[in-house]
């Protein structure tokens, strides 16, 4: 294969296959849809190792850059890089993943037939700058698309996209198949928290608390901001019912999800970004059939509301967050439970699912390439 034969490049802000999975998700429907190969460029995060696709129409290509990445200097770098690149091959269409991107647009020296912006992160999270960069090449873009409904709003309004074409399209995870979905009745009475804990962003200050460390409570990941060592020692898990079990793969990860009772999701909202949230792990948990226990960030909100598939915290407080997971113990075994989780599935089948949530933009891509 040489490089003429990607009708569709994708510049991506991240290391492929650790976080932002919407990422391949999209370029591997676009290479079904157009039944044609793919190329993924994705910077060098040196702490993460190459990661190869099982979908044959997707080829992914690492670009290194003497500075990280995600410094300002290693972004220009990698900007450079990758342009050049989509310069050489001139795929006709260009996907742009995240404002972190966009400026790749500066430097191309021809105009391909269609560019797909999809703007995973709030643009107001990466400043001034880069609001003005959305404003500046807007008329560039063909179909703009925001995982929620608040940020599109206010990123629209912000970077003046009044005439382009707009989607929303949740970050929503492959329907799990029906033999894969835990029956209610064979799951451990256990709460999961995947993800960053960090007293401040994550609240994770929460799992220090005696009456929360008395609940059944798993916690897989990074422990961040931690300058003191006080969440650490406090989860050391001695004499608890909740327990600390570090970092551990996707794959293992997956497992750990499906046979728990319930998954836990909740970030402080201290900023848009995070305010707005719009997690993969709740997606992935409802695909699975694990409802969720969600802080009232507005899309889990709005669809908790909807479809009765987890437990929405009133506020983010303590003792909101408290007065979940203690309910969430309660009715565990119970036939309210065994609801909820009949629910996850009808909101997976529904609408939750990435096919379903794909398929909301068809109408707006190129008939062919």
């Amino acid at each position: 294969m040489t490089e003429k034969d990607f009708a569709i490049v994708g510049v991506s802000d991240v290391s492929l296959g650790y976080g932002s999975p919407q990422i391949l998700a999209y370029l591997s429907s676009l290479a079904s849809l157009y039944n044609t190969n793919v190329l993924a460029l994705e910077p060098d995060e040196v702490h993460k190792q190459p990661f190869k696709s099982s979908d044959p129409a997707l080829t992914i290509k690492r670009i290194s850059t003497n500075l990280p990445p995600h410094t300002s200097a290693g972004r220009i770098a990698y900007i450079l890089e990758a342009a050049k690149q989509v310069n050489r091959i001139k795929p006709r269409m260009l996907v742009i993943f995240c404002t972190y991107n966009l400026p790749v647009l500066y430097k191309l020296t021809y105009k391909p037939d269609f560019v797909l912006y999809v703007s995973l992160e709030s643009i107001e999270a990466y400043g001034k700058l880069d609001i003005q960069i959305n404003r500046h090449i807007r008329d560039k873009l063909d179909l703009i698309i925001f995982p929620e409904e608040n940020r599109a709003r206010l990123d629209t309004k912000r970077c003046g996209f009044l005439k382009q074409n707009l989607a929303v399209v949740y970050n929503a995870a492959a329907l799990t198949p029906d033999d894969a979905v835990c029956p209610a009745g064979q799951r451990r009475e256990r709460i999961l928290y995947s993800g960053t804990l960090d007293p401040e962003r994550t609240l994770a200050g929460y799992f220090l608390e005696k009456d929360v460390q008395a609940l059944p409570v798993d916690l897989y990941g990074a422990i961040s901001g931690d300058s003191d060592g006080k969440l650490r020692r406090g989860l050391d898990g001695s004499n608890t019912r909740l327990r600390y079990h570090g970092m551990i793969g996707a794959k293992s990860l997956e497992q750990v999800r499906r046979t728990s009772a319930y998954s836990l999701v909740m970030w402080a909202p201290t900023n848009e970004n995070q305010l707005y949230a719009c997690p993969n792990k709740f997606f992935e948990s409802i695909a699975d059939g694990v409802p969720p226990i969600a802080a009232p960030h507005p899309q889990m909100k709005m669809l908790l509301e909807r479809y009765g598939c987890g437990i929405l915290m009133d506020d983010w407080s303590l003792t909101a967050f408290k007065r979940a997971l203690v309910e969430a113990a309660s009715i565990f075994g119970t036939a309210n439970y065994d609801a909820m989780v009949a629910a996850c599935r009808t909101a997976a089948i529904e609408e939750l699912n990435w096919e379903t949530q794909f398929n909301k933009i068809i109408p707006r891509l190129p008939d062919q390439l």
